[in-house]
C-alpha cells in the first residue's frame, strides 16, 4: 500500500521509458546493469578489506577503460559522477604543483563542476573564449600559460554542444610548458572511441595525465557511475588518505566519497563486458544515424538552424532570423518536453531511451510553435 501510495506522489515526473526527456545525458539503464546493480546494493569499497574481490573488479575495469583509450598501464576508481571526478583531477594537479601554482585555464564552454572545485580546492579558472566551432582556442589558451599555471583542461564532448577540443594541441601546450592536462571526456569518453575518425583525446597524446568517463550517461550503467583514470601510480598517489578504523583493516582512501558503492562497480562492469567494443560501437552508431536525420529535420524549417554541427549526438538548436528562441523553450516545455535551456538555444541530446517516433511527435510541436510565434 506505502509503496503504491509512492508511485502516485511520484507519477508526475519525467520517465525515461515515457519519451518525453530530449535534453539529459543521463539515459535508462542497460538492463543488466539494473539486475546486477541489485544483487550488490549492500556492498560499499570505501571499507576494501571487506570487499577485495570488488575492488580487484573495479581495477579490471579501470584497465579495460584504459585500453580503450590507449594506456593498459591506467588506474582510477569508479566514482558517483563526473562532478567528482573533475574535482579529483584537480586536486591531484593541485598537489602535483607548486604552492604559488593555483591557476587552472580552461575554456569557458566548461562544465560547472570545475567551478565547483575551484572553489574548494582554492584554485582560480583563466577561462579562454572559444573560436567559431566552439572549441577552446588553443592560441589564448598559450599565451594564458604562466608561472602560475597549475593546469589545462580539454573537454571531449563540452555539455552544450558535444564538440571536442583541440587536446592534441594542448598536449603539446602541456609537454612544451610541463603543465597537467586533463581531459573531461565524461560524455565523449563513450562515444569518440566509437566512432570512425573520432577525434584523439586520449593518453596516446603524452601530455594527458587523467580523463574523465561517465558510464552512467553512453557507458549505459546506473546512476551514479562516474571514472576517474590516471596515466600512472604517481598521478594517482597525489591525491590519497589513511584510514585505519575500517573492519577490514587499514586502507588508503583516493576519493573524495569514503562510502562507495559496490554495485555501481559491478553494474558497469557487467554492462561493459556485455557490450564489447562491437555493442558499444552498434549503439553510437545508432543515435548518431539518428542525429543526422534529426539535424536535416531542423535545417528544413527555415525560422530555426543548429548552433553548431553536431560532433556527437548532442543538437543544438537556435534562430536563424527573428524567431524568439526562449519563446520557443517556454512553449515547448508547455506541452511536456523536456529540454535543455542554452543562453541562444534549446538543446537536444538522442539517448539510446530518444526514438524516431518521439522525435516525429517533438517536430511536431515545435513547428506548430514556430508557426505560431
Amino acid at each position: 500500500m506505502k509503496v503504491l501510495k509512492l508511485q502516485r506522489r511520484l507519477s508526475g515526473d519525467h520517465d525515461f521509458k515515457g519519451h518525453t526527456i530530449l535534453g539529459s545525458m543521463c539515459t535508462e539503464p542497460h538492463h543488466l546493469a539494473k539486475r546486477t546493480y541489485r544483487r550488490f546494493l549492500s556492498t560499499n569499497v570505501g571499507d576494501p578489506g571487506l570487499f577485495p574481490n570488488l575492488v580487484a573488479l573495479e581495477q579490471e575495469y579501470i584497465t579495460g577503460l584504459g585500453i580503450l583509450l590507449s594506456n593498459p598501464e591506467a588506474i582510477g576508481s569508479v566514482v558517483s559522477g563526473g562532478s567528482e571526478a573533475n574535482t579529483l583531477a584537480m586536486w591531484s594537479a593541485r598537489n602535483l604543483a607548486s604552492p604559488e601554482q593555483r591557476e587552472v585555464i580552461i575554456a569557458e564552454t566548461h562544465h560547472f563542476s570545475f567551478d565547483k572545485a575551484a572553489d574548494l580546492l582554492g584554485f582560480k579558472l583563466i577561462k579562454i573564449p572559444v573560436d567559431k566551432n566552439h572549441k577552446v582556442d588553443v592560441h589564448l589558451v598559450e599565451t594564458a600559460i604562466n608561472n602560475n599555471t597549475m593546469a589545462i583542461v580539454g573537454i571531449a564532448g563540452t555539455t552544450g554542444t558535444g564538440v571536442c577540443d583541440p587536446i592534441s594541441e594542448l598536449s603539446d601546450l602541456a609537454i612544451k610548458y610541463d603543465v597537467y592536462l586533463h581531459v573531461d571526456a565524461a560524455f565523449g569518453g563513450f562515444v569518440f572511441p566509437f566512432l570512425d575518425n573520432g577525434p584523439i583525446f586520449d593518453f596516446s597524446l603524452p601530455g594527458v595525465k587523467s580523463i574523465t568517463m561517465d558510464p552512467h550517461k553512453m557507458g549505459r550503467a546506473v546512476i551514479q557511475s562516474g571514472c576517474i583514470i590516471y596515466r600512472n601510480q604517481v598521478v594517482a598517489n597525489a591525491v590519497q588518505i589513511p584510514v585505519t578504523y575500517l573492519s577490514g583493516g587499514h586502507a588508503t582512501n583516493n576519493t573524495i566519497m569514503g562510502t562507495r558503492s559496490g554495485a555501481s562497480i559491478a553494474a558497469a562492469w557487467m554492462v561493459y563486458n556485455y557490450l564489447g567494443f562491437s555493442g558499444y560501437k552498434k549503439g553510437v552508431s545508432k543515435v548518431m544515424n539518428l542525429t543526422k536525420w534529426f539535424v536535416d529535420q531542423i535545417e528544413s524549417i527555415p525560422e530555426l538552424d543548429i548552433i553548431v554541427k553536431p560532433e556527437l549526438n548532442i543538437v543544438g538548436i537556435c534562430s536563424s532570423g527573428d524567431v524568439d528562441i526562449k519563446s520557443i523553450l517556454s512553449d515547448i516545455r508547455e506541452k511536456g518536453w523536456a529540454v535543455s535551456e542554452w543562453s541562444n538555444y534549446i538543446r537536444i541530446v538522442i539517448m539510446p531511451h530518444v526514438t524516431k517516433g518521439s522525435l516525429k511527435k517533438f517536430l511536431k510541436d515545435l513547428k506548430m510553435i514556430v508557426k505560431n510565434n
